[in-house]
């Protein structure tokens, strides 16, 4: 199966940025929530591309939605905060909980600093794979991990983004939030579905 035009053009960036140099391309991979799963085939599918042979660049794929649970287990409230929204009452009651759980994230270690952790020591020819970042929603933009990433990780960056590209430039998050622009990274829309 040939590999999809918007993926050859993800890889292609990353390719030129390690045979030519210069800033580390940050890109955000941007489709619909419900095609999560053909989004996971497209990373596997370009990470290969990268890995073969004519490219030799390494991918590390850190999911979201692991470092996620792990910040919750690690603060010790997970059962709380479990308990807590089961017992919400209103949607008040949620946002605050909602608010909480992105405190957690944003505690050291943070979760900028997990994703750093994960991506451990690498080959310098190694583009980092973000994805599930829907586990995030609602607790924690993906704006803020990028803005954070932007300035310790000189890899390229690809997050795989669930959401609904509005305009040229706006993404709503899980295409609920009202639409974030000012993203610092190249937005690249997954076409049509396969």
């Amino acid at each position: 199966m040939p590999l999809r035009e918007e993926l050859r053009g993800i890889g292609g960036r990353i390719v030129n940025h390690f045979d030519t140099g210069g800033d580390a391309p940050f890109i955000i991979y941007q489709y619909l929530p419900d095609q999560e799963w053909f989004v996971r085939r497209d990373m596997r599918e370009l990470c290969l591309w990268l890995e073969a042979e004519t490219r030799r660049v390494a991918c590390v794929a850190i999911t979201l939605a692991d470092l996620f649970w792990r910040a919750l287990e690690d603060s010790g409230f997970l059962d709380e905060l479990v308990g807590q929204e089961r017992a919400a009452g209103s949607p008040e009651a949620l946002r605050d909980l909602y608010a909480a759980v992105g405190e957690i994230l944003r505690e050291p270690p943070t979760l900028p600093d997990r994703v750093i952790v994960e991506r451990g020591d690498c080959d310098e020819r190694t583009a980092v794979f973000l994805y599930r970042a829907g586990a995030l929603y609602p607790a924690y933009r993906t704006s803020t991990l990028l803005d954070d990433l932007r300035g310790r990780l000189s890899r390229p960056v690809t997050l795989m983004y669930p959401g609904r590209l509005v305009g040229e430039y706006g993404l709503s998050f899980m295409d609920r939030t009202e639409p974030t622009f000012g993203y610092r990274a190249l937005i690249v829309p997954r076409e049509a579905p396969s």
